[in-house]
């Protein structure tokens, strides 16, 4: 059994409360493993989605999914990992009488404030560094204000994804949600452009020593570089040591499906092999024309993925190409 975390003391240099780390990115941007390999450094502790910025109350928490149309089965998963949180900082461990307990817990405090209970996790855990990625997060104007409101010194590290992987991702998960092809993919494109622009002009109002961006194919690719520049940029330990140790992302306390095989709080592929796989180079930004986007937005999306780092200039300029008459053409 893992020992609670709340009987860590603070060793030197590390402060009693340390402001929380952030991952901010839309759905299906590397985000789960993310947080996996920050959770392997042994001054974070890493939780799984929390969605404590979803909505106002704990009242709403609870029941607020069923309110949006989530079928009952998929709004209990996704309040899991909050639930295997709280479990695990109470008790160690994630047994289905802790997570019953955790449930409990969390419903004779309907009216807190949501975040209230992440500020309660992270005193729990402290003088460890609490991380938390929740795609609800950045699923609105609202929902961003929420977590900036209640952490205004808190970190943000944003995480950004090729646009063109992120679409095929979402369009291999929304079927569960939406059935109509054409709700989809538009609805996928919009996620992806509308979730990163919040991102972008919300952090440029922060001091920049507050706020990082990280695409996800260098911190998988790459993770022996770029993880020391995230860390260095955090103020943590960036020796060999621990990154070797972070590489190991099957040994997050969330990996797999706790004791009962029915726990969540992640991206569920991850979650099935937790292990660090590397992806492959994106590529330029080529929208696939079956997809039918509207040019507008194709052209806006382009705009951004260029301002995130990735490679518009060649995708323009093979356009061009195909779009030259053959040689000898009338």
């Amino acid at each position: 059994m893992t020992p609670p975390p709340r009987v860590r003391t603070a060793g030197a240099g590390q402060r009693a409360n340390p402001e929380p780390v952030f991952v901010l990115a839309p759905p299906r941007s590397f985000s789960t493993i993310t947080l996996a390999l920050l959770s392997g450094h042994p001054q974070i502790y890493g939780f799984p989605e929390l969605l404590v910025f979803a909505e106002a109350t704990v009242r709403d928490l609870i029941s607020g999914g069923t309110a949006k149309g989530y079928p009952p089965e998929l709004h209990r998963g996704r309040l899991s990992g909050l639930y295997r949180a709280i479990a695990d900082v109470h008790e160690g461990e994630q047994t289905p009488e802790a997570v019953d307990r955790a449930g409990a817990w969390l419903a004779r405090r309907p009216d807190w404030p949501a975040p209230r209970v992440l500020a309660h996790l992270l005193q729990e855990v402290a003088p460890l560094v609490g991380a938390e990625k929740s795609p609800d997060t950045v699923a609105t104007d609202e929902m961003l204000a929420r977590c900036l409101d209640h952490y205004p010194n808190a970190r943000y590290l944003h995480l950004t994804r090729h646009p063109v992987t992120t679409q095929r991702s979402m369009h291999a998960q929304e079927p569960k949600l939406y059935t109509h092809r054409a709700v989809r993919l538009v609805g996928a494109a919009s996620s992806w452009y509308l979730a990163h622009s919040r991102i972008r002009d919300r952090l440029a109002a922060l001091p920049p020593q507050q706020w990082m961006r990280v695409r996800g194919e260098d911190l998988l690719r790459r993770p022996g570089t770029t993880l020391p520049a995230v860390l260095d940029w955090l103020g943590l330990d960036s020796g060999e040591a621990v990154i070797a140790r972070m590489l190991q992302t099957e040994r997050w306390r969330f990996a797999g499906f706790g004791p009962s095989g029915d726990l969540y709080g992640g991206d569920r592929t991850f979650l099935t092999h937790a292990r660090l796989r590397p992806v492959p180079d994106p590529g330029p930004v080529r929208f696939d024309p079956a997809w039918g986007l509207p040019e507008e937005m194709v052209r806006r999306m382009s705009r951004l993925a260029a301002e995130l780092g990735y490679d518009v200039a060649e995708a323009r300029r093979r356009q061009v190409v195909d779009q030259r008459p053959a040689a000898g053409g009338s």
